[in-house]
Parts: C-alpha cells; structure tokens; sequence
C-alpha cells in the first residue's frame, strides 16, 4: 500500500460514532490483509497508512490523529528514535507498537519504556482486541498528557508561593515539632541577624502558641534588640505537623511609644505650669485631653467638658471651623510641619473668643500621625487692638492720601536743593565746593590705584577788560557760553566746573598726553567761538595750565598749585597759550644737590605760611570792622576758636585739618559785617524778617574770603556752620554728613560760647546747663560724636581747652 491511504478510511462514519484517526506505519513489513482493516472500520477506526515517519510526515503531516500503530518487528533499536521524531509533530498522539512473537515481552517493554502506551504481539490479536487496545492508548495517552499538565501548573504554583515567601518583608519561618527551624525567608535571617540557613536545624526559643499573637524581644548575634509582633498558625512540612511563624518588625513603633511616653511625662509637667490651655489628641483611639486651663478659658470646671472632639470642633465658630479642619488635615498628612490656626470658640456664657492654637503631631515608622497635642491661647484682646489699630491705619491712610501732592512737591524741592548745593547758579556747572570733594576723591582712588589723573585750570584772558568794556552782563554770557562749550567737548567721566571768577577746573582720568590733547580741542572751540549780544561780537581766549598725577604728590592742594603754576606760566609767556607744569630744569651750571632743593622746599613753605600769615592778619582787620558794629563779635569767634580746636584735637583730625578748624572758627561771623547794625544789637526778639536777614551772613562771609586762595578750605566751614544736623538750618538745608565735619564742630563751639556769654540783653547759663542743651541736641541740630567729643574736653578741665585738648 505504501503512503497511499486506504480507500475504507475515506469512508464517513455513521454520526452516531467518534471516528478513531488511526496512522499506522509498517516500516516496510507486509501490511496485513484488509479484514481487520474492514473489521475495524464498522468499531469507529478510521486508519491512514504510511511505511515510515517521514513519509507521514510528508503524507498525512497536516493531519491530527488520536494513535498511531508502528510496526517494529523488524529492528527494536529504532523504537526510541522513531518516537521522538513522531512526537516532534504530533505530540498528542498515542502510540501502540507491534512487535515480533520471538522478540515479545521483552521489545514489548522497551517500546512502553521509549513512551508508547500499549504493544501487540502479532498472531495474537484480532479485529476487536485491536480496537479496544487502541481506544485504550488513546485513553492512556490523553490521562498521562492532563498529568504532566497538572504537574507543570502545580510546579509553577509553588515557584509563585516561594517567590512570595521568599520576598515577603515579614520574616517567615517553619518550626516542626520538635521545635526545630526548617525553613526561614530572607527577612526572618535578617531579623535574627544570620546568614543564609545559619539557623536550619537550631532550636527555636520562643513560645509557639497559636491561639494569639504576642511581642517579643530578638536578641541578634551582633547585640542588637529587635522588637517583633510575632504570630504562629498549623501546618505541615513534609506530611508532618510543623508551625508556621510570621514575624513583623515593630521596633520603631515600640520607640516611638517609649518616646511618647517619655513626652507624656514632660507633659504633665507642663500641664501644671502653663498658663496656656494644654490638650492632647489620640487618633488612633479619638480621645482627646483637656487640660483643667483649657476648660476653665471657655469658662467651664474641669468635670464639665469631656474627653471627645466635638466638645472643641462643635464650639468652634460656624465660619471658623472649615478652616480649622483644613488645617489640621494638612498637618496630619504631613503637608506642614505644624499646626497653627487662629479661630473664635464659643464661651460657656455663649460670647465667642479669639484663640490661637498650636499643636504638632506624632507619626508611627510609616509617617502615620498617630497623636497631636499643643495649646492654646486666648488673643481676643490682642484682635480687638488689631482691629482698632486697622481702624486708625485706614483714618491715615485717608489723611497720606489727601497730603501726597504736597509730599510730591517737597521731594521735587529737595531734588532741586541737592542739585543747587553741587552747580554754580551761572554757568550750571559743577560749584568750587563739589570741585574740592571730588578731586579729592579722585586723587585718593589715584594715588590708591595708580590709575591715571590730570588737573587743569582754564582762566579767561583780560576778562576784567571784558567786564569793563562790554558790563557784567555780557561778561556773563561770556561765563555761560564758555560753561556750555566745555560740556560739548567733555567727556561724562570728565568732571567741569567754576572754580572762581573766571576761572575754571577740569579734571579728567587721563594722563597729561591725553589731558593736552583734551585742553588743546577746548581752546580751540573757545578760540573759533563767536561771543554775540545784541550789537557786540567779539573773540575770547583762554589760558591753560595742566599737570600730572606722579606719586610724590602727597596733598590733592600740590596738584592745583602745579597746575597753578602751568597757568602762570601761559600767562607770563603772552596768554591764549597752553602751558604743562615741569620740574625746574638743572644744567651744569645751576645744578644744586639734594640739601639746596631740600632747603628751597623749605623756603617756599615757610614763605607760603608767612603769605598765609598775612592773609589772616587782613582778615582779622574784618573782625574788629565787625567788632565795631558787634562788640561781641571779636571775643565770641577767639572761643569758638579755642572750641573748636580741642574738639578738632579730641576726634583725632590732622594737624593740617586742625588749623583749617581754628581760622575757620575766627572767621566764622566775618559776614556780619554786611548785617544792619541795629539787628545785630537789637535786645528785642527779632522780627521773621529781621531774623531773614541775620540769616544770610555767612554767605556774606563766604563770598568775603572766596577770591583769598589761602582760605579755600575755610570757606566751606563758613558757609555752613549754621546747617543743623536734622536738616532744618541754613543756608543750604543740608543734614548729618553732608554737612562738612568742620562745619558740624564749630556749630557746637558756637552754641555752646553763645550759651555761655553774657550779652546783655540775654542772661548766661552755666556751663552744666549748656552742657545739658547740647546733649538734648543730638541728632536733631548737633552731630552727636562732636558733642561727645566737647563734654569729654571740658570734663578734663577748662586748662586742656586752652591746651587744644
């Protein structure tokens, strides 16, 4: 028959039969005649032939079959291999092998031993046995495939459970019983602290009683205490009876209930003491304490509240209470780091009250809050002072609102009296007081530094003939354009102003190449500048001298006389010149040592002091003109004198700033000379007019001594002795230290000789009392470290005034 299948298996099957779909493989022996074939097709066979595996497979390989009939009369070794290639490609069928009757029971074995479900020995079956062996295989083989099923799931299953024991956090152990350990997981060795199966075969030592959980103590190798809630249920291990132990560890909740206990303790403590209300919350169990000061703040004894919730929640004010829920929300989830609301609760004679309650809570190892205490506070009487102080702030603010025009405006006055103390009211430029401030700050920044710095002095030629010639008006014009051509050809780092008269300063961050160039395009656009007004036009020139930073300059003053010197120069060589200072030159001829210029030094300086010896002794000729009008006048500035010396002494000032202090104290009043005499002597209270007036000497004095070069450094002390520290004197308004420290020393000199005077028409204080006055001053008209300064001098007696302190 070969692979041809046989003609009776393409017949149907009578519905009422399962159709049994046989393959049957003859590996090449005689095929058996058709009468079992024809027997077996009316018993629900239905058979497909084939000689060997591969031709089945080939045949029939799309094909399902319930058994398979192999005939392996011929060779018993190939039974294992041919089943393993027959099972590859159809796993479910069942297997029934024919075998020789001299090989029997013995090929029989081997076939059922390689995987098949039955053997036949041929010549001793018929038709029907033949059937009944194959429906039978396929039983077999069906019942042996749902056993290897079961077994694979039930495999995985316990795979499933060990991982789950295996990973579980609770440590897990077998006990048999005998109270021996089998079995421990992961986390049982790491609570006892062993290593993997360190305890396997030990005795366990704690009591296994199922009927309850309990804590128990873990003592680990290493000495560490391990608290544990342990449980213990019956089961079997390996079909004995055995316990099975779960532990949880418990130790930071133990902890936490030690630490708790610990703060009820302190607690109780603070019960006792406290004038706040105490309370403590338990979540776990919702009791909550109150404490007798609590009860007694909403007006209650101490048996008359009890120990719920609600009997705070439910006297919390209605629109009060969402809040406060909130907030203690947040605080139990760990949202804030505390709780903290301010809300009414109703009083027990049915007033609310204002109460602000603080409380923080206690978590478990997890985070849980388990507990939250704190106390409260009754505030009503600092709300109903909130609420007043809310009243008065909306009252003025009204009031700020109504008055922000006027505040407006001052604050526009004050800008332009900040911008009038620094600008020369003719040209806008940069006055002769600011010009000395700033240089010296710059020559410090230069001589700190080294960075480059130059001076110039630009002075106006004839312009005294200009005056004369054309007034003082035009002369003006003359100051105003010049002002306006150097601001076009200047820098803004570039620093220009009135220095005098017709004279003015520059100076500049550049070095004397830089400086020349700078000076030689300013005289070049005075030069080319046409002077118009109405029918008068003329040309204007300049002279200019410049000088140099170098590091033997010790004083900014050096600077401005070299340069001083350069614009003499310019002068004396026929003017509208440029004129840079140098070292005097030396030959051979005139060459001098260093001992001759040492001594010519010295010479210069002691011909600049007699020349500034002489400029005082006719300014002194002004205090006694002014003597004549004030007979007080000439005594009164030789004590602010002698004041303000021992004060300039006591805060430490350089000798130089020392003398600059004493002539400035001797000439401090010289503009009362340009005051009517029967104010100065007037017995009476003066007028607010009269008193305008007196206010305006020393700017009197200032312009005075402003054309007398010596005395630059005293003019700013001058001018400004009458400024109050507070801002309210006079002449500028200036405050604190805008007011040159000079100025703020003879201000208390002053006040202080002045209190200390007998004039006549006012009675003197004693120097105490005067004393006293000053001090009431501080902060207000005098600079608090001066009158510090002059009570330190006259505690140490009047003979050290006299010395300079």
């Amino acid at each position: 028959m070969g692979n041809t299948k046989s003609t009776s298996a393409k017949r149907t099957l009578p519905t009422s039969m399962k159709a049994l779909r046989t393959l049957f493989i003859h590996g090449g022996n005689p095929v058996p005649d058709s009468q079992w074939l024809e027997e077996a097709r009316p018993s629900g066979v239905e058979v497909f032939v084939a000689c060997d595996v591969t031709g089945a497979v080939d045949e029939w390989g799309d094909e399902e079959f319930h058994v398979t009939l192999m005939d392996f009369s011929a060779t018993e070794e190939r039974i294992v291999h041919t089943l393993d290639r027959l099972h590859e490609h159809w796993p479910k069928t069942a297997v029934v092998v024919l075998v020789d009757e001299k090989r029997g029971e013995s090929a029989g074995l081997r076939a059922l031993h390689a995987g098949a479900q039955d053997y036949l020995v041929k010549g001793t079956y018929d038709a029907a046995t033949l059937c009944r062996t194959l429906r039978t295989a396929v039983e077999r083989r069906r019942v042996m495939l749902d056993l290897e099923r079961r077994n694979e799931e039930f495999q995985a299953s316990e795979a499933r459970l060990l991982s789950v024991i295996t990973h579980n956090v609770d440590g897990i152990l077998v006990v048999d019983s005998q109270g021996c350990v089998r079995f421990m997981n992961p986390a049982a060795e790491l609570l006892f602290g062993v290593t993997a199966g360190g305890m396997l075969g030990k005795v366990f030592d704690y009591p296994l009683d199922p009927r309850c959980s309990r804590e128990i103590d873990i003592r680990r190798e290493d000495g560490k205490r391990v608290v544990v809630d342990m449980r213990v249920v019956r089961t079997e291990w390996e079909k004995t009876q055995a316990y099975l132990v779960s532990m949880r560890d418990i130790t930071v909740r133990k902890l936490a209930e030690e630490s708790l206990r610990e703060s009820e303790e302190r607690y109780a403590l603070a019960v006792s003491g406290s004038k706040d209300g105490l309370w403590d919350w338990n979540l776990m169990t919702g009791r909550v304490y109150y404490a007798a000061r609590w009860k007694a703040m909403l007006g209650y004894g101490d048996h008359e509240i009890g120990e719920n919730e609600s009997e705070w929640l439910e006297r919390i004010h209605p629109s009060d209470l969402a809040v406060v829920k909130a907030a203690l929300n947040d605080h139990t989830e760990g949202k804030t780091s505390h709780f903290e609301s301010e809300h009414r609760i109703r009083h027990k004679n049915g007033a609310y009250r204002w109460f602000l309650v603080r409380g923080t809570a206690i978590r478990d190892e997890n985070g849980k809050a388990i507990r939250i205490a704190g106390s409260q506070s009754d505030i009503t009487e600092r709300k109903e002072a909130e609420k007043s102080l809310k009243k008065a702030l909306g009252e003025l603010e009204f009031a700020l609102a109504s008055e922000k025009v006027l505040l407006d405006e001052l604050d526009k006055k004050n800008k332009e009296l900040v911008a009038l103390s620094i600008t020369d009211g003719l040209t806008g430029l940069y006055n002769h007081r600011f010009l000395q401030e700033r240089f010296e700050f710059e020559f410090k920044r230069a001589k700190r530094y080294g960075v480059a710095l130059s001076c110039m002095l630009m002075d106006i030629d004839h312009f005294k003939q200009i005056n004369d010639t054309y007034g003082h008006q035009f002369g003006d014009l003359v100051l105003k354009e010049i002002a306006e051509l150097l601001k076009r050809n200047s820098r803004e780092v570039d620093i220009c102003g009135r220095y005098g008269g017709e004279e003015f300063m520059i100076i500049t961050n550049q070095g004397v190449e830089g400086a020349l160039q700078y000076a030689g395009k300013l005289h070049a656009a005075i030069e080319n500048h046409v002077f118009k007004s109405d029918d008068t036009s003329i040309h204007v020139t300049v002279s200019i001298g410049v000088t140099g930073y170098e590091n033997d300059i010790r004083r900014r003053q050096e600077m401005i006389e070299r340069a001083d010197v350069a614009l003499y120069q310019a002068k004396e060589d026929g003017r509208n010149l440029i004129r840079v200072w140098k070292e005097p030159e030396q030959t051979e001829g005139n060459a001098v040592d260093q001992r001759e210029v040492s001594d010519l030094k010295a010479k210069f300086d002691s011909l600049s002091t007699r020349m500034r010896a002489m400029y005082i002794e006719s300014t002194y000729a002004l205090l006694h003109a002014v003597d004549t009008k004030d007979h007080y006048t000439e005594i009164h500035s030789q004590n602010v004198s002698r004041y303000a010396v021992a004060i300039a002494g006591r805060l430490g000032l350089h000798e130089d700033e020392v003398e600059v202090v004493k002539y400035a104290g001797l000439l401090h009043d010289v503009g009362r000379i340009g005051i009517d005499e029967q104010i100065l002597v007037k017995r009476d209270a003066l007028t607010e007019e009269e008193f305008e007036v007196l206010k305006k000497h020393p700017v009197i004095g200032a312009d005075i001594l402003r054309d007398v070069k010596f005395l630059e450094k005293e003019i700013p002390l001058v001018l400004y002795h009458h400024e109050r520290y507070d801002g309210k004197g006079y002449p500028q308004g200036l405050r604190a230290r805008q007011i040159p420290l000079g100025a703020r020393i003879l201000a208390v000199a002053d006040a202080y000789d002045a209190m200390t005077t007998d004039r006549g028409f006012k009675s003197k204080m004693t120097s105490d009392k005067a004393v006293e006055e000053l001090k009431r001053g501080k902060e207000t008209q005098f600079a608090p470290e001066v009158v510090d300064a002059f009570v330190a001098c006259l505690q140490e007696g009047e003979g050290l005034l006299r010395a300079g302190c």
